[in-house]
């Protein structure tokens, strides 16, 4: 019987956001008969937890891409000895920012490298972290690829750029069953709910979003308001989100929620989902929100429009416009039909095109052609160097 390939998958950070929660579908998915994975995080936390929990081989290697020569020496001589005592067939990185280590150790080792693209990457990005190019990128949704094909062939030519849009598990993420407890703690006496999820920041909208609240309480006086996510990128949103609720008068009316593991029953426990953000990848919380069967109020964005399609699934609204954002909310609450009509299509769409096992089916069959491909290359070589060698042993023949 064939042993499984190991694959080395490389985190960008020790807590669990939407690029690490992409890897754990992936590894949780994979046919473990086919692909053996091995997880690399920054530094103990959360992610070590999971793998832990979940009886995944899981390794601690310091942060070193960006540290400086000696931090990236000393990181990519890690991943290699680890490659190497692990007889990694394959490196899958999680993001650029954590590849450049990763590509080195890849190419010491002989073996192909795949980089994982989830927020779109900042300018210049990919040239920077792409010194020692991956055979693959994979972008999280069609038009990032299309995006990026510039940026990485002027890095790679030779570079392949494959979309496999991110999946969430439609068995958790679903209309039923309620959690009445949470139901009634997360809506009280509210006449509707309306619910934003996603890190606290400027970039996911809040501001957009907390002034959208305050038109929709003059019409609407018994909605509230919920904010799941909390602080990832340092404190201070929270308290200044806070004080402008409370400049904006809409006093209890709003509760931030932070981290919950309970995501799907706070998901079923709203009428609507928003995501008024500035700039996306494909977020999991709009795919979340439409496999609970939510409409999804959102800015086209990213990976957004490929989800959420306009006046079908939800609203599409301009960035920082809470007006407009009040008013498309407004009118999915105050029509109870719209309303059933789009979260059905969004749970129908969800099922179809974002699953988890559409996206580990995508992953293992670019593992299968880019191993594959590695093979015939390196037989291929051998070849060539034999004929090479015996076309020079040879004795030359000339002829008169």
């Amino acid at each position: 019987m064939t042993r499984p390939i190991p694959v080395l998958y490389v985190a960008n950070a020790a807590k669990i956001g939407g690029g690490n929660r992409v890897m754990m579908d992936i590894v949780t998915g994979l046919n473990r008969d086919r692909f053996a994975p091995l997880v690399v995080t920054p530094g103990p936390g959360p992610l070590a937890e999971w793998a832990n929990d979940h009886r995944i081989d899981v390794e601690v290697i310091p942060d070193g891409d960006w540290t400086g020569r000696a931090g990236l020496l000393r990181r990519t001589a890690a991943l290699a000895r680890l490659g190497r005592s692990r007889h990694v067939g394959l490196i899958h990185a999680m993001a650029p920012t954590c590849y450049r280590a990763a590509g080195f150790a890849g190419r010491f080792l002989r073996i192909p490298r795949i980089c994982h693209l989830g927020f779109p990457p900042a300018p210049g990005e990919l040239a920077r972290s792409f010194r020692c190019g991956p055979e693959v990128v994979v972008a999280c949704y069609d038009g990032q690829s299309r995006d990026v094909a510039a940026d990485v062939r002027a890095v790679r030519p030779d570079c392949r750029i494959v979309a496999i849009p991110n999946g969430i598990d439609t068995r958790i993420y679903r209309p039923a069953p309620v959690n009445w407890e949470t139901h009634q703690q997360l809506r009280g006496r509210a006449s509707h709910v309306v619910l934003i999820t996603g890190h606290l920041s400027d970039v996911k909208g809040y501001p957009t979003f907390l002034h959208a609240a305050a038109r929709i309480a003059e019409q609407l006086p018994e909605c509230a308001f919920l904010a799941l996510g909390g602080e990832t990128t340092g404190p201070g949103p929270l308290a200044r989100y806070e004080r402008l609720a409370a400049d904006l008068g809409l006093g209890d009316r709003v509760r931030f929620l932070g981290f919950r593991s309970d995501v799907a029953d706070v998901l079923r426990a709203a009428d609507i989902v928003v995501l008024p953000s500035l700039d996306e990848g494909l977020p999991l919380a709009v795919l979340e929100a439409m496999a609970c069967a939510k409409p999804v109020v959102a800015t086209p964005v990213g990976g957004v429009p490929e989800a959420v399609i306009d006046d079908v699934t939800g609203v599409l609204v301009p960035p920082n416009e809470p007006e407009r954002l009040a008013s498309a909310v407004l009118r999915v609450l105050n029509d109870r039909h719209l309303s059933l009509r789009m979260g059905n299509a969004g749970r129908g769409r969800a099922q179809a095109q974002f699953s988890v096992p559409r996206l580990v089916a995508g992953v293992e069959a670019l593992y299968t052609e880019v191993l594959s491909r590695t093979r015939d290359d390196g037989a291929a070589s051998i070849q060539q160097s034999r004929a090479t060698a015996s076309h020079a042993a040879s004795p030359t023949v000339l002829q008169s």
